[in-house]
Parts: structure tokens; C-alpha cells; sequence
């Protein structure tokens, strides 16, 4: 009897580690699981609000008004180059015309005279955004909505300008009927003569 006390021992041993064990995996089961669903969560979370704040910011990108979003605009050089050589061979296929003299001149560095046009052979409106530079970080000038056919003669710049020559970039951006979704940009180089 007492070897069969030893073997029911032993089973009950092996019984207990097994549940023991069977346990342990049952519940790493669960905690993967648990943690899996978490991850999954967040990541939906993480998508809603990035859908939500892309909407938003959407909504509230309107060119028209000057609260508009200026990174539509290239940033840097190889981006003004690139979106230059894509207007040329728009332009040429007949889809933008440029008017525009390439000289702009003030005597007080404020008020300037020019011609810059929204072809009347164009379809759509467009406005002007004229930069100090390729920087773009020095906004002289934005027009309201040019319809096809109006001419700027006049514009006042934001800044003050001391008495010398400025290579500027001025961007035509063409919108369409929505008034909201741009078109097209144009950057051109626009010398600012002042004194």
C-alpha cells in the first residue's frame, strides 16, 4: 500500500504542475490577447483622429482668404523648378496664360506700379502672392480673386523695401469654381525696383 500511496502521489504531482502549466499558458493566452486588442484600439483611435484633423484642417483651407494654408506653395528652390517646368508645359498646351510685366517700380518702397494679369484666354480665377525671396518666408504682396481678363496695375507691399533691386518670386494660382481647390501655381520671378 504504500507504493500505491507513492504512485498516487506522484500522479497528483504531475496532475497539479500540469494544471499548473496549462494555467501559465492559458493566461499568456489571454494577456496577448488583451494586449493585441489594445494595440488595435489605439491604432483605430490613432486613424479616427488623424481622419478627423485632416477634415478639419480641409474645411478650413481656403486660398481666398488670408488665413490660407502658404505651405501649398513650394518650399524650396527644386520645388519652385519643378512646379515651373510643369506650368511651362501647361502653359504651352494652351491651359495657362501668363500676363505680366517682369518689372515692378516704387519710388517709396511701399507703392508699387506694374502689370500683372489673369489672361482673358484663361478659364479660371487665380491670385498673386508675391515673395521676397525663394524662402517664401516674406509675403510682400497677396491679391484677392483675379476673374480671367482683370488687370493689377497698383499694389501696396507689406513690408517696407529700402531703395535697390529685389529678385522676388510672384506666384499666379489658379482656383477652381469652387474658389477652393487650387489648379495650378505658377512661380515666376518678379524684379522689384524701388528709388
Amino acid at each position: 500500500m504504500a507504493e500505491e500511496e507513492k504512485k498516487d502521489s506522484k500522479s497528483k504531482v504531475i496532475i497539479i504542475v500540469l494544471i499548473i502549466v496549462i494555467f501559465l499558458i492559458l493566461a499568456g493566452v489571454a494577456v496577448t490577447m488583451v494586449i493585441l486588442l489594445n494595440n488595435n484600439n489605439s491604432d483605430k483611435q490613432a486613424e479616427q483622429t488623424t481622419t478627423a484633423v485632416t477634415e478639419e484642417s480641409e474645411k478650413n483651407k481656403n486660398p481666398l482668404i488670408l488665413d490660407y494654408d502658404s505651405a501649398a506653395v513650394a518650399l524650396d528652390e527644386q520645388s519652385l523648378s519643378d512646379q515651373y517646368n510643369k506650368l511651362q508645359e501647361k502653359a504651352s498646351e494652351g491651359n495657362v496664360a501668363i500676363e505680366m510685366q517682369n518689372i515692378a517700380f516704387s519710388d517709396d518702397g511701399i507703392n508699387f506700379t506694374c502689370y500683372l494679369a489673369n489672361s482673358s484666354s484663361n478659364t479660371e480665377d487665380m491670385f498673386l502672392n508675391i515673395y521676397k525671396d525663394s524662402t517664401l518666408t516674406e509675403q510682400i504682396y497677396l491679391s484677392g480673386l483675379l476673374a480671367p481678363g482683370t488687370v493689377i496695375e497698383k499694389f501696396s507691399s507689406e513690408i517696407k523695401l529700402d531703395p535697390g533691386n529685389y529678385e522676388t518670386i510672384l506666384i499666379f494660382t489658379t482656383v477652381a469654381d469652387d474658389h477652393e481647390t487650387m489648379t495650378s501655381q505658377t512661380p515666376i520671378v518678379l524684379t522689384l525696383q524701388v528709388g
